[in-house]
């Protein structure tokens, strides 16, 4: 097997939580070096991970020394947002792969840079789209394959808690805020189970709860191109929480119940529906506000547990090792960013 030589730029939350133990547990890569600022990181990583690495780890306080000393295959990019871009194009000159994590930048700008730096390298690169890979969705699509929904019409996705962000996060001049953190999770995940580009953003933006200046209340609709509404709302200030999932389609609803860890769904069999006809008169018969009929729903359960959620890194050993088709294709990650934009610029009017 291949393996990668793989370096990692941000030992904070998801460089330690996610992709450092990821490249580790995965034996198509091989850990050589890590890079941080803060030299109590960089102890740390070196105690933790590097006994038992093939080649011993090398450990940085700027990534421009680290691509000129180690010259990695692979670049996994986990600094905050506003990083980003510089240490990619970086990469790229180096004759690096990159693997960024999201917000693939702060900017649909920046995003744009760092494509061309790559086509003009020669080189790959794919942002972190986890989301999509959650059992989850992998549920849903099979929801979705089957067709009992009928055609779907439209998605609500939601994200909520009270929390009072003191974090880098909470500040708009770090790239902070709930439209770049969770956004970007979520409308990746809204446009690739919808299976299209926006046509249609609009968005508003608050700071409730948070102690920053950066947006922890967001409320976006996106209708795509193949004209399905995602309706996604983020509240870092609610104290009730609000329904994470519906999928609403012509035939019936889907909504995901946490309690029960499984997709709910509702449904009716267009050949069980009685035969009625549009009464077009002016005099609605017997006063009736609808027709009277009876539904004949039918409701089932789809556990969590029957699904498993993607592999993100044996897609990425795929895509860069293999040389297969990328799970996270770079135009999609582009229409995040297009949309992130679209956001920000309807929430200023």
């Amino acid at each position: 097997m291949r393996q990668l030589r793989t370096a990692v730029i941000g030992l904070g939350r998801v460089g330690w939580q996610f992709h450092v133990p990821q490249v580790i547990k995965h034996e198509g890569f091989s850990l050589v070096a890590v890079v941080d600022p803060l030299d109590e990181r960089l102890a740390e990583a070196q105690a933790t991970f590097g006994p038992g690495l093939q080649e011993p780890l090398r450990t940085y306080r700027d990534h421009l020394t680290m691509l000129g000393e180690t010259r990695p295959d692979l670049v996994v990019i986990c600094s905050p947002t506003r990083f980003h871009a510089e240490q990619a194009l970086a990469a790229f000159a180096h004759g690096c792969d990159v693997f960024c994590d999201k917000p693939m930048a702060p900017t649909l700008a920046e995003a744009d840079t760092m494509i061309v730096a790559a086509r003009d390298a020669g080189r790959k690169l794919m942002v972190y789209q986890p989301h999509r890979a959650m059992v989850e969705v992998v549920a849903l699509q099979d929801i979705l394959r089957r067709g009992i929904l009928g055609p779907v019409y439209m998605m609500k996705r939601a994200r909520s808690a009270f929390t009072r962000r003191n974090d880098w996060q909470a500040l708009r001049k770090y790239g902070g805020g709930m439209l770049n953190n969770y956004g970007a999770h979520f409308i990746d995940q809204l446009l690739y189970l919808a299976g299209s580009r926006a046509k249609r953003v609009s968005c508003a933006l608050r700071t409730i709860a948070s102690l920053g200046d950066a947006d922890d209340v967001v409320k976006a609709v996106i209708e795509t191109e193949n004209d399905i509404i995602l309706d996604l709302d983020i509240n870092m200030a609610a104290a009730v929480p609000l329904t994470p999932w519906v999928i609403l389609g012509r035939c019936g609803s889907a909504t995901l119940d946490e309690g029960a860890n499984a997709w709910r769904v509702r449904y009716f069999c267009p050949t069980d529906l009685a035969d009625i006809s549009l009464d077009e008169s002016l005099a609605a018969p017997g006063r009736k506000y609808t027709s009277g009929e009876t539904i004949p729903w039918r409701e089932e359960s789809f556990p969590l547990a029957n699904y498993a959620p993607v592999d993100f890194y044996a897609k990425v050993y795929e895509y860069y090792a293999l040389d297969r088709a990328p799970y996270v294709p770079i135009a999609e990650s582009r229409e995040v960013m297009r949309v992130l934009d679209a956001c920000r610029q309807d929430a200023e009017g």
